[in-house]
């Protein structure tokens, strides 16, 4: 009995290494947008905490850093949620992320030095520098959507 349990586990493993995908396994088109939205809903969420604090206009200033540190850990996530293939959808994403790949990574290599800057200058503490690190930060996005962003309708 226990060599018959050994044959059918055995050949129940092998068919899981013959029938086990080669290589990492295809991400569900609809997840690949829904990820994309989460991690570019994340950025936009952590600017305008950082907006709220840096305008004055909330009590929790101390958070500061923790958006800053945030926001330069998302810009290195930016890059990633536009793979080859997840061009469709209603995402607002424009065909240029693709058709011009080298611009699309220099616009995200600006996001990732602009969220840098933005984390250093908060550790800094220098309310003028964060400013000027804000500034830029926001031209960095404005930038990139003016070029692979559809524009919102009204």
């Amino acid at each position: 009995m226990t060599s018959i349990r050994f044959f059918f586990l055995s050949g129940f493993v092998a068919a899981l290494f013959v029938l086990a995908p080669v290589g990492p396994a295809s991400a569900d088109e609809e997840g690949e947008i829904n990820y994309r939205k989460s991690v570019m809903k994340a950025i936009s969420g952590h600017m305008g905490a950082m907006a709220n604090i840096i305008k004055g206009k909330t009590v929790n200033k101390g958070d500061l850093k923790s958006h800053a540190d945030a926001m330069a850990g998302l810009s290195n996530m930016a890059g990633n949620v536009f793979p080859k293939g997840s061009d469709f959808g209603e995402t607002g994403t424009k065909a240029a992320v693709w058709q011009k790949p080298e611009e699309f990574k220099s616009a995200m290599t600006s996001f990732q030095s602009a969220a840098d800057g933005m984390a250093k200058a908060v550790s800094g503490g220098d309310m003028k520098a964060i400013g000027g690190a804000f500034g830029n930060l926001g031209k960095s996005c404005k930038n990139c959507h003016d070029t692979f962003r559809e524009k919102k309708k009204k």
